[in-house]
């Protein structure tokens, strides 16, 4: 069974009478992997844990995100290989879809009380070396993930961002890191927009894995909490929680920013 495509297209869109090039980025996993671009890091930790002898992984998975789906479906890939997703859950609160379905793939779940975000994922480390197995980076935020992301940017044509804007929601500013990394100053302004983490954690990110920030990056503060949905209308599938929010603010912005505009869709 084929779950991902090695490549992903760019469609195009109009919006406010502009025309909005789009990466649907989305689309690398298919069914039962969900749609997320994440997935391309994920693979290659997962490669290489499993060449390391490890038998066992664990995610720290919010109530939105579908990454824990991601890391049950990328497990039935290497033999042996099993996944215990934690996620915030009040006493006698059912998991959320994704997680029942993650579940259904194979994975273990890990319901944990709603903490701020460091505690729970030490006490999901904890259980998971407990059990003999590795956790893997919150958010994803690896190398691994960072260079997937950079060497399908690198594929990106010219005429979709030279001199123009790069959009892109951030949930970790992995993505953003890698689009950095490959596309560089080509795009005159580059907006990143917080789907609800700090922009000083998701700048501090960005730091880590990209060696010249250019002064073209501009990151946009969360407009709404993380658990809340982006309300604009979007001619493509785009996750409420994170790339909706971006659409949105492209929307209501899109008079600021030059042609031609890019919009990386990662799912979520």
């Amino acid at each position: 069974m084929t779950l991902y495509r090695e490549h992903t297209p760019i469609e195009e869109h109009g919006l406010s009478g502009r025309r909005v090039f789009v990466k649907r980025d989305d689309l690398y996993g298919v069914p039962p992997a969900p749609p997320l671009a994440k997935l391309r890091g994920l693979r290659r930790v997962l490669q290489r844990e499993y060449d390391r002898g490890t038998r066992l992984v664990g995610c720290w998975d919010t109530r939105v995100s579908k990454l824990g789906q991601g890391v049950a479906a990328a497990c039935r890939g290497y033999p042996g290989m099993r996944c215990l997703l934690a996620f915030p859950a009040r006493s006698g609160e059912d998991p959320p879809p994704q997680l029942v379905d993650a579940r259904a793939l194979g994975a273990a779940l890990l319901p944990l009380k709603p903490n701020h975000i460091d505690i729970c994922v030490g006490q999901a480390r904890r259980e998971v070396t407990a059990r003999g197995g590795v956790m893997l980076p919150f958010g994803l935020e690896c190398q691994e993930a960072v260079d997937a992301v950079a060497e399908e940017a690198l594929r990106t044509p010219e005429e979709c961002t030279v001199s123009g804007t790069l959009v892109v929601c951030c949930g970790s500013g992995v993505t953003l890191s890698g689009l950095l990394k490959a596309l560089g100053a080509g795009p005159a302004r580059v907006v990143g927009i917080s789907s609800g983490r700090s922009i000083e954690r998701i700048a501090r990110c960005v730091r880590r894995y990209v060696r010249e920030v250019p002064a073209t990056l501009q990151l946009v503060p969360a407009s709404m909490p993380y658990c809340a949905v982006g309300s604009a209308v979007c001619p493509f599938p785009a996750h409420g929680n994170y790339d909706l929010k971006a659409w949105q603010h492209l929307q209501e912005h899109i008079q600021d920013y030059p042609d031609p505009i890019l919009f990386w869709n990662i799912g979520a």
